[in-house]
């Protein structure tokens, strides 16, 4: 296994660790990138118990770091704006899902209509596991009609059906 393999991989039981508490938030109904990140976030702080007083510096943390970090920016029909808190001991993942027809500008780099959003936040780019779930979640999303697929997830467990399996980072 290479060095890059070794800084990348995720462990299956740390992987579906995380996928399990991921809530989905399905039929999104917002309009603009700050509020479909409002929704999704909204759902993970009530998943994780936390103070709902918060989300509105989460949601500008969020929106601020993507809109500088084009190494994240939208494209192939996904979002993935993220952002860091410091103090936050927790990774914490959302996912939000516009059904078919619907859809949002999300500045895709490509100039495709954003379908998927997953918002993820934690306390820094060198939080434990934040690099390797990044990178197993790109690697879930290059698979064959990905996003058609998880337009269909209603339920964190049918996210959790999904991604079970998919996108191990191979050992070379």
């Amino acid at each position: 296994m290479n060095d890059t393999n070794k800084v990348f991989s995720m462990d299956d039981a740390e992987w579906q660790k995380i996928v399990k508490s991921i809530p989905v938030v399905c039929d999104l109904t917002e309009t603009t990138a700050e509020g479909v990140v409002r929704q999704v976030l909204a759902a993970v702080f009530e998943k994780n118990g936390l103070p709902m007083d918060k989300l509105d510096a989460m949601v500008s943390t969020v929106i601020a770091h993507s809109q500088s970090d084009i190494g994240f920016t939208a494209m192939h029909g996904f979002a993935i704006p993220h952002g860091y808190v410091s103090g936050l001991e927790k990774l914490l993942v959302g996912i939000g899902v516009f059904r078919p027809g619907s859809s949002i500008d999300f500045n895709a780099i490509d100039g495709s209509s954003t379908h998927i959003v997953f918002v993820i936040v934690c306390s820094s780019p060198d939080h434990v596991g934040y690099r390797q779930f990044l990178a197993r979640l790109c690697k879930c999303l290059i698979s064959d009609d990905i996003v058609s697929r998880l337009a269909s997830v209603s339920t964190s467990n049918d996210l959790e059906t999904l991604l079970s399996g998919v996108g191990d980072i191979e050992e070379k």
